[in-house]
């Protein structure tokens, strides 16, 4: 029997929806600082002297809605990934891919430029393939289109919407 997609939100993408909200409320109200996003985003070109930021610009976002497509993406992908691979290898997979992403953008900054960043887009987008991964053919409908898509058909459209996103 094929095990299906949960939509019950799961312990660590609970914990990390949280996080990050907790961080944009502190960040809009008592942490206002620029310099203190500008110490937590990604950037390649300081990436070496802050390493921290590695990790750290996953937790901030820039603004309200910023966060609210990160999280949404996160338990609509996340609660069935995080189910399929169990708590712990959940944590770890996205904070790989969220440290994959900044690394790939260093080796990127080698060919071409690449600004400072934040939010958790990476990490999301490397579990939004995991689920086209485990359910490939799950139809998945994306407002205000009333059409299923599949979900590798989908996670391979975010990934061209990511990249064509990132040139901008």
């Amino acid at each position: 029997m094929k095990s299906s997609p949960s939509q019950r939100i799961t312990p660590w993408v609970g914990r990390l929806i949280i996080a990050n909200a907790v961080v944009l409320l502190l960040r809009m109200t008592l942490f206002t600082s620029p310099e203190l996003l500008q110490a937590l985003q990604f950037s390649p070109d300081n990436a070496l002297i802050r390493p921290w930021t590695f990790v750290s610009y996953m937790f901030v976002h820039a603004g309200l809605l910023h966060l609210l497509a990160n999280m949404l993406m996160l338990y609509v992908f996340g609660t069935a990934v995080e189910s399929r691979m169990g708590s712990r290898n959940f944590i770890t997979f996205y904070l790989f891919c969220g440290i994959g992403a900044a690394v790939f953008s260093l080796l990127l900054a080698g060919v071409m430029p690449v600004g400072g960043f934040v939010g958790a887009s990476g990490a999301v987008l490397g579990v939004a393939v995991a689920f086209a991964y485990f359910w490939p053919d799950a139809e998945l409908i994306v407002f205000p289109i009333p059409v299923p898509i599949k979900a590798r058909t989908l996670v391979i459209g975010l990934v061209v919407l990511d990249v064509i996103a990132s040139r901008l």
